[in-house]
């Protein structure tokens, strides 16, 4: 009962209050920011500084695709759980991207292993019927269970079912600088800055100093996990942790690691999830 009141107040009643507060904000006269990114590559952080230290309409979404809106919803209330009661993403394609205003977004991105593990654990009672800091057994179970469970697919299309489908954005069609970590594209009334979330805080700073025209902005950190009361599990977990070196081979020989991060990464990438 305590979870349930704790998650319908925070995916219910916050949720509401926040897409009311996201509804008027798409009213300003100011090009709005859209962090648009798949779950656990560092948005939040970016959203949060973005918005304290700053009068812009800002806006922090995983979807615009209205069906994968309703199948989240649907999929967590079967699981009891209350998600976002109101996700902004269709409103905003409606009132934004389909009536051509401009658009400032930014996406972060994440090697996929890691950010399969991070999400594993953000919603770990999801997969696991309790939360991480109650899990009294043993992380050979746990690694059956987010083999089995977690979408492993998920991080490799994102970029595709989002911004090619979405937007129109295309983001294969340009080369990735590795060495850099990061990118701008533009589309028609849309401005893209694609930044790795490894790119150290100093620099994601700068691009987005320059990308937004601001004149100062502190990065500040936002729900990461090795800093959660779960950290000692997640950290278990992760040093644990054997993945079938087919797995590991699929992942990193994607077009999505192929893309963003170079031979050399890509074979460090190997030894650490194989050794």
């Amino acid at each position: 009962m305590k979870h349930y009141l704790k998650s319908f107040y925070r995916y219910y009643i916050r949720g509401q209050w926040q897409y009311q507060k996201d509804k008027k904000a798409l009213k300003s006269k100011q090009k709005s920011v859209l962090i648009y990114s798949m779950g656990k590559v560092g948005s939040l952080s970016l959203y949060h500084s973005i918005q304290a230290q700053t009068d812009l309409p800002v806006f922090h979404l995983h979807s615009l695709k209205q069906e994968r809106i309703n199948w989240e919803y649907q999929a967590c209330r079967a699981k009891g759980w209350w998600p976002d009661s109101r996700n902004p993403g269709a409103l905003i394609y409606e009132k934004k991207i389909r009536s051509n205003q401009p658009v400032s977004l930014i996406t972060t991105i994440r090697e996929p292993i890691e950010r399969n593990v991070s999400a594993f654990f953000e919603v770990f009672r999801y997969y696991n019927k309790v939360d991480a800091c109650d899990y009294q057994g043993d992380t050979s179970f746990l690694q059956a269970q987010f083999l089995k469970l977690v979408p492993q697919e998920y991080p490799l299309t994102w970029l595709d079912e989002e911004l090619k489908m979405m937007l129109g954005i295309d983001v294969y069609q340009t080369a990735f600088d590795w060495q850099k970590k990061y990118q701008n594209y533009q589309h028609k009334n849309l401005d893209l800055l694609l930044l790795r979330v490894d790119l150290s805080d100093a620099e994601k700073e700068k691009q987005v100093h320059d990308f937004l025209g601001l004149s100062n902005l502190k990065l500040v950190r936002h729900n990461v996990g090795a800093e959660k009361d779960y950290a000692d599990l997640y950290q278990q977990f992760k040093t644990n942790l054997e993945l079938p070196q087919s797995y590991v081979e699929q992942m990193l020989a994607s077009k999505y690691c192929s893309h963003f991060y170079s031979l050399e990464e890509r074979q460090r990438l190997f030894e650490k999830w194989t050794s």
